[in-house]
């Protein structure tokens, strides 16, 4: 499973705010132990519904109705001079995706509704308070064949483009994991370059990564085949913005790994995703190149 709400410079402005004297970065949040994630719940038993694929046939996504909690934490440590600064920023996001049939030219057309967002402890207040203010936000899109939400438009489109919401919440662009496109079976092994943008109203960032992903098949759970993916992949990252409204540019490389279940009926089970990234901020006004250090922990399980 790849990252799916990270767009870096959106989360990295929220730690390049300047000091008064406008040559310092300003203090972080007091950190606090993370909450341990959750461990990837077995899934609930499968509602009535005749299977899709047969014996050797190709998975694809297809028509479900899942619940999902989201757990992400994000762990910031940036220098300046001898100073390094940490802050640790973490939510966890309800949120109910519903894949209806049939399929246009384009796909599925799909809604991912945001029941709430948790903030964890010691997430810094600012942030904290506008993403628990998130009720039924509505992104409404297709997924296309390989798993991809694209077209997506939401109920609110200021409160999902603001930064504190957009930097935890993100698009679902890549919620599901990525197929290949001949359809996922056991043993199957691909590569993939995949180039993603995101904007807010003040930041705008792109990924561009190489994902090398392989599929093996995983004990019935819960009465439900699946098929376990893998995959690791390397990346290079850059973006722009305002922060207080000074101008900020960033980039840098990382590298991810992570681990998916999908049911051989094309639903997506949840799983988990880790994620480090070495990034440079550079402040034009101040004259500043600020090194930080990202890393982010992702877990998806299915509710009943």
């Amino acid at each position: 499973m790849r990252a799916w709400v990270l767009v870096a410079s959106g989360a990295l402005a929220a730690g390049c705010a300047t000091g008064r004297s406008g040559t310092s970065l300003a203090p972080p949040a007091t950190p606090s132990p993370s909450s341990p994630s959750p461990a990837v719940s077995p899934p609930p038993p499968a509602p009535p519904a005749a299977p899709t694929t047969h014996g050797s046939d190709p998975v694809r996504y297809g028509p479900s109705a899942l619940r999902y909690v989201v757990h992400r934490q994000l762990h910031i440590q940036q220098s300046l001079g001898d100073q390094i600064q940490i802050q640790n920023v973490g939510a966890r996001i309800f949120v109910a995706v519903t894949i209806s049939g049939p399929a246009d030219s384009v796909g599925y057309p799909t809604t991912f509704t945001v029941d709430s967002i948790a903030a964890d402890s010691g997430m810094p207040p600012v942030i904290a308070d506008n993403i628990t203010k998130v009720r039924k936000l509505v992104f409404a899109g297709r997924v296309v064949r390989r798993g991809e939400f694209v077209n997506a438009v939401a109920s609110d489109s200021a409160l999902a483009q603001s930064q504190s919401v957009g930097q935890v919440l993100g698009n679902f662009r890549d919620f599901l994991p990525r197929l290949p496109l001949e359809g996922l079976k056991p043993g199957a092994t691909w590569t993939d370059t995949v180039t993603t943008t995101q904007k807010g109203s003040d930041a705008a960032g792109s990924r561009r990564s190489i994902v090398h992903a392989t599929a093996m098949e995983w004990p019935v759970t819960s009465g439900r085949p699946s098929l376990r993916v893998e995959t690791t992949q390397t990346y290079e990252v850059t973006g722009s913005g305002k922060n207080t409204g000074q101008p900020y540019e960033l980039s840098g490389t990382g590298t991810a790994s992570g681990t998916a279940f999908i049911t051989t009926d094309g639903r997506y089970l949840g799983g988990e995703a880790r994620d480090s990234t070495t990034l440079t901020i550079r402040l034009p006004m101040q004259g500043m190149a600020v090194p930080v250090i990202q890393v982010a922990h992702t877990t998806v399980a299915v509710l009943p």
